[in-house]
C-alpha cells in the first residue's frame, strides 16, 4: 500500500449457517426475519476479518441494544442486505487496517472485539 493512500475495506465472502445459500435463501414472510451471518471483510481480495450482523425485522426487535449490529429492514430481501453492507464499507475507510476495522466493527460484531494480544508468560 502506498504511503498516504487510504484503506478502504472489501467484502470477500459472507455465510449464513441457517439459510444456506443465503443469497438464494426466500422467507415464508419478509416482514418476519431474525438470523445472524457473517462476512469475510479485508483491504485486499487475500484475507479478512470476520464480522457478524443480525439481519431482521422490527417486530423482532425486543429488549436493551436489540438493534446492536443489526440489519433493520421493514421487508427482508437479499438485495437490500447488501445494499446496506455496501453502504457501511463505503463509510469505513482510513489509514490502516487497525482503523478500517476499528470502524466497521461500530455496525457489526468484530471477530476481535476486545483481542488482547498475548504478552508472553
Amino acid at each position: 500500500m502506498r504511503s498516504g493512500a487510504e484503506m478502504k475495506p472489501v467484502l470477500i465472502s459472507y455465510d449464513c449457517t441457517d439459510h444456506d445459500p443465503i443469497d438464494a435463501w426466500v422467507p415464508d414472510d419478509v416482514r418476519d426475519v431474525d438470523f445472524w451471518m457473517n462476512f469475510t471483510i479485508g483491504y485486499d481480495e487475500r484475507g479478512g476479518d470476520n464480522f457478524q450482523v443480525r439481519v431482521v425485522t422490527p417486530n423482532n426487535l425486543h429488549g436493551p441494544e436489540a438493534d446492536r449490529y443489526a440489519i433493520i429492514l421493514s421487508e427482508y430481501s437479499w438485495k437490500s442486505v447488501l445494499r446496506h453492507v455496501t453502504c457501511v464499507l463505503s463509510q469505513c475507510h482510513g489509514s490502516d487496517w487497525a482503523e478500517v476495522s476499528g470502524k466497521l466493527a461500530k455496525h457489526m460484531y468484530w471477530e476481535f472485539d476486545n483481542y488482547i494480544p498475548y504478552g508472553g508468560a
